[in-house]
């Protein structure tokens, strides 16, 4: 596991930056293109300069990403699937969720929704290599047909399906179908081991759900207790968000992942979690 982090430093700290070796990348403002402001800059906690990055950051934020391995993906219990190829160029309309497709929802935190109607696109997508797809947000999951016949054929359980419909001619599409999850995990984040300094929940104030902030460090931590050991697809009792947007996470069990790594599908990204 590497955990790596991309920040701003002002310019004061260019030489030391510099000496560090680290990737960095000059902003300018303007006013005065011949010298930077800030610098911009990545670095791995493992790096020697990362003690002095942070102290030099004080209550700075950075954004912070885990990479995982192989290994560590394959041996998870359980992982995050987000589709990493996005279809976000036949959606219909300006926003997929939108009233037409989804009720209940809290126009404050973005939680609370549940889909009332199958997507609609404009057209089939191009998928090249790819098996899994989204519209660009973590939303929703579509999948091609040879995957929901894999699925089906080594007895995967906690989903279904639905069409997406092709607008113009209002037929299901050929090539994805949504993947739907049908079980929901009790809640189950295990706040205590949380090791990301700023990971926080929300209670919102107008439809008094909670939302939890979206866990980029390390593995989130996760009850193994809370969740369904009979299923391969859950989705989290939480919902993870930004205050504006939310979503409950899918879960897969190994079983899914490794069946995913033996058939090579593109298009699909696994985050592992930590059961305790």
């Amino acid at each position: 596991m590497k955990i790596w982090h991309r920040g701003k430093l002002a310019a004061e700290h260019g030489d030391f930056l510099q000496k560090s070796e680290l990737r960095i990348k000059p902003i300018v403002r303007e006013s005065n293109p011949d010298k930077p402001s800030l610098y911009e800059f990545i670095i791995e906690e493992d790096d020697p300069a990362w003690p002095e990055v942070k102290r030099r950051l004080g209550d700075a934020p950075t954004y912070v990403r885990t990479e995982f391995s192989q290994d560590e993906i394959a041996r998870a219990d359980w992982s995050i699937a987000w589709a990493d190829h996005s279809i976000d160029n036949v959606r219909c309309g300006t926003f997929a969720w939108s009233e037409d497709n989804i009720a209940d929802l809290c126009k404050t935190c973005g939680t609370g929704w549940r889909q009332i109607q199958p997507f609609r696109i404009k057209r089939e997508p191009k998928l090249g290599k790819n098996v899994f797809a989204d519209f660009g947000s973590a939303f929703e999951l579509f999948c091609a047909p040879v995957v929901v016949n894999a699925l089906k054929t080594h007895g995967a359980s906690g989903f279904d399906t639905q069409p997406i419909i092709l607008n113009a001619e209002d037929r299901p599409a050929a090539s994805l179908m949504q993947l739907l999850i049908t079980e929901t995990a009790k809640p189950s984040v295990a706040e205590e081991l949380v090791e990301h300094e700023r990971y926080c929940h929300t209670d919102c104030p107008v439809c008094g759900r909670t939302w939890h902030g979206h866990y980029t460090r390390g593995a989130l931590p996760l009850r193994k207790s809370a969740l369904n050991p009979k299923v391969d697809f859950q989705l989290t009792g939480e919902w993870f968000g930004n205050g504006r947007t939310a979503r409950h996470e899918i879960l897969v069990s190994r079983r899914m992942v490794q069946l995913a790594l033996d058939f090579k599908w593109r298009g699909i990204q696994f985050i592992p979690v930590r059961t305790v």
